[in-house]
């Protein structure tokens, strides 16, 4: 695929010379693939079957994503932040009268008005996770574990009231799991206008008035109070309610059927195979299906007469989300681990067929199906463990085994220089890369694997590229479906050369002798270690990687890599396994595969630099940089303002651009209040100056400082509603801060040409920026 754009699709915007002779270009690739606004990290996916409509929820750019299933196009509407990654599909709701979209962000409301393209956000205060929207009033109810008290919003109100409820709160938790679903859960009736809202802690149902938020009743569940609880589905023709409830252990033992007109409950027993995943409710057949992610069966629970329980083989464990054709009486069954969509008839109990292939299917339990047109739509590898920083939705026609992407948008992920070709390869985060010019134009060209994540320079000059998901191979099984390698890209035609390896790798760093070195990311508990390819043409082998000694098990955590030429030494750095621990440095003789020192430092470290005699790391939870004697390896701590993210050096000065605070600051010297509005998240040494790249709402800013006089002068304005820019909302797999999201550790990526202009890469926008100085 290859697409050149030049003039309106790439929007060049040439601003006035300043003083400093600074001349800009802005080239919106987002533009050149028909979008307007970006959508990246598909999280969840609902279908708005009146209208024939799949939305799609992005955990990473802050927009609700529109498809038409019919013909396929693709309509984004910006939000004020980003769905929240650790959240399930009760957090997303469609007003079936209206269309109107409602989504549970952080601590806030997102609404969407699809007729207007338009959007609104209303801060809850409270962290909640389940919607439910009364389609004859269109009032709105919110509960979550966070929150004793519900969260009620009228319609055409802008301000949500809380009604009370409950006493029991607690805080969500990183959990090195798949998180839970919602404990609490309110479900809509539309009929009689009234609301349900499940306590799970005590076991209990409550019916509110739609209208009022008024509590009408309360009873006790004949249910197993704690755990986890899933919501399987309501009927409201019977005004039934269907639920499914895990121990704390993951233990799944009661499938129920909750009579929300009276007491006629009932509640069949299940085995205790542990975790339940995309438990899902036909009201065509008044039946529940139970997936497991560890056992290679699905549970059907009827409720007739005292109820029974059927076991249906499938071909193995690992499964997620599920959907069903009411019509024809087919389930579908997603496998992660397998890449595949299980299809089963309903009428025999029995598997039909495996469409294989399809990839990481996703772990938050989401798949929606167009019944009218039967398409299953899914975000592959969207998901609190696989890496949420692609850019697409797949449809797949279940009849013939066909698959083809959506794309949501276009997400500059990484960047690197192509001297030979007078050009820059911009890597999206979906399958897609950029070759772009200094003149503006360029052409959109196809990768042959999905999700790029770092680019480097390699051996001769040629590029490594590392993509896949989070990973390919784990201890006990192979992810079939999941392809990771280092992809080497040819400088002179830009042909491929794959090598696959089994995970994810993060950072990459070549030495000297061309071996390069890469991060990977874990899964569970075991040695941490560092992968090696040893030249540009031998395939990874497990056996050569770098064994470090220490245990990790919180994924997404080895943040840095940085290689010291001068004395031949690799520098790795990662972050707690709580949020409140130290981070860690491991310095690392790849001549004997030894750790010469392991150095605790602050908590959340997020940049590594090197100077001739030291080595600086900001700490951006402890407000301060930790400064490390290459000689002797001993450390002192320099305090920072709040929330130092990234360092540089500038004629041995070093700066440190601390986000939160809102300033660039000189180690043991002044700090300075970057201009406008918004965070600063990034800088770059530039023409003897400091280009500093901040992130608003509404505009990306880039300054350039002249420490010289201490000042900062504009140099261009990005107008674009970016929504949330925030490092530290832990809005990333296991809540990791200090970082945008999975796979995603800075928002901009910069780099100075072979002619001095700084090329800077905008991930959410989808946009580059060439500023030179003449």
């Amino acid at each position: 695929m290859m697409r050149r754009m030049l003039g309106t699709f790439a929007l060049l915007f040439l601003l006035a010379r300043a003083a400093s002779g600074v001349s800009a270009v802005s080239i919106d690739i987002l533009a050149g693939t028909g979008l307007d606004i970006n959508g990246a990290g598909p999280l969840l996916v609902a279908m708005d079957a009146p209208r024939g409509r799949l939305v799609v929820a992005n955990t990473l750019s802050s927009s609700i994503s529109l498809i038409e299933c019919e013909s396929g196009a693709v309509t984004n509407i910006a939000l004020g932040g980003r769905a929240l990654q650790h959240l399930k599909s009760e957090a997303l709701a469609v007003s079936g009268r209206t269309g109107t979209i409602f989504l549970v962000g952080t601590k806030c409301l997102h609404i969407v008005f699809p007729g207007k393209g338009t959007s609104m956000t209303i801060e809850t205060g409270r962290q909640f996770e389940s919607i439910a929207v009364d389609d004859g009033t269109g009032n709105v109810f919110l509960a979550g574990r966070e929150s004793a008290e519900l969260g009620f919003l009228k319609w055409g109100s802008d301000k949500i009231e809380m009604l009370p409820w409950l006493d029991h709160e607690e805080p969500l938790i990183n959990l090195n799991m798949t998180p839970p679903p919602p404990i609490r859960k309110v479900i809509s009736d539309a009929l009689p206008g009234r609301v349900a809202a499940v306590d799970g802690f005590t076991s209990t149902l409550y019916l509110f008035d739609a209208k009022s938020g008024k509590m009408l009743h309360s009873r006790p569940l004949p249910l197993t109070p704690g755990g986890r609880w899933h919501l399987a589905g309501y009927d409201g023709d019977d005004h039934n309610l269907y639920l499914v409830t895990e121990t704390a252990g993951r233990k799944v033992m009661e499938a129920a059927r909750i009579d929300l007109d009276g007491e006629d409950d009932a509640v069949v027993g299940l085995p205790g195979f542990t975790e339940g995943v995309g438990i899902i409710y036909n009201p065509a057949r008044a039946e529940i299906y139970i997936p497991y992610d560890n056992h290679a069966s699905v549970h059907v629970v009827t409720f007739e007469g005292e109820g029974s329980l059927d076991e249906i083989a499938i071909p193995a464990y690992g499964n997620d989300a599920s959907a069903v054709d009411r019509e024809s009486g087919t389930l579908y069954v997603a496998s992660w681990a397998f890449g595949e969509i299980d299809v089963i008839d309903l009428e025999s109990r029995t598997l039909t067929r495996r469409i294989m292939d399809l990839g990481i299917i996703p772990h938050m339990f989401t798949m929606a199906l167009d019944e009218r047109r039967g398409r299953i739509y899914f975000p592959k590898g969207a998901t609190a463990v696989n890496g949420t920083f692609g850019a697409a939705v797949t449809e797949l026609d279940p009849a013939t085994g066909k698959t083809q992407k959506i794309y949501t948008g276009f997400a500059p992920i990484d960047m690197v220089e192509l001297p030979g070709r007078g050009s820059v390869l911009v890597f999206g985060s979906e399958n897609r890369f950029a070759e772009v010019r200094a003149d503006g134009s360029y052409e959109i060209r196809g990768l042959p694997f999905d999700y790029p994540v770092r680019a480097i320079e390699g051996p001769g000059g040629d590029i490594y590229l590392s993509y896949g998901p989070h990973q390919s191979y784990w201890p006990t099984v192979y992810i079939w479906g999941a392809k990771n390698g280092i992809l080497s890209i040819d400088r002179d035609d830009l042909s491929f050369y794959d090598r696959r390896i089994p995970r994810q790798a993060h950072e990459l760093v070549l030495d000297r002798d061309g071996v390069c070195y890469f991060t990977q990311n874990n899964w569970g508990r075991e040695e941490q270690f560092l992968g090696r390819l040893t030249d540009g043409v031998r395939v990874y082998e497990p056996g050569r990687r770098l064994p470090l000694g220490d245990e990790v098990e919180r994924e997404i955590t080895q943040r840095i890599l940085r290689y010291d030429d001068a004395l031949h030494r690799l520098y790795l750095v990662r972050v707690g396994e709580r949020d409140e621990d130290p981070s860690v440095l491991q310095i690392i003789d790849p001549a004997v595969d030894s750790v010469l020192a392991r150095i605790e430092l602050g908590v959340t470290a997020t940049d590594l630099l090197l100077t001739e005699g030291e080595i600086y790391i900001t700490n951006f939870h402890s407000d301060h940089v930790s400064v490390i004697d290459k000689r002797d390896f001993s450390m002192r701590e320099i305090g920072t303002d709040r929330g130092p993210l990234r360092l540089c050096n500038l004629g041995d000065r070093i700066f440190v651009l601390n986000h939160t605070a809102g300033t660039l600051e000189e180690l043991g010297g002044g700090s300075h209040p970057v201009p406008g509005e918004g965070k600063p998240d990034n800088i770059f040494v530039w023409n003897d100056g400091i280009a500093v790249v901040s992130h608003g709402g509404d505009a990306l800013l880039v300054h350039r400082f002249d420490p010289v006089d201490d000042s900062f002068e504009l140099l261009h304005r990005e107008d674009y509603p970016f929504g949330d820019t925030g490092f530290d909302t832990g809005n990333v797999s296991f809540y990791v801060r200090g970082q945008f999201g999975d796979a995603v550790f800075g928002l901009s990526r910069g780099l100075v040409d072979g002619e001095g202009r700084l090329w800077i890469g905008d991930f959410l926008s989808g946009r580059v920026i060439v500023l030179d100085d003449e």
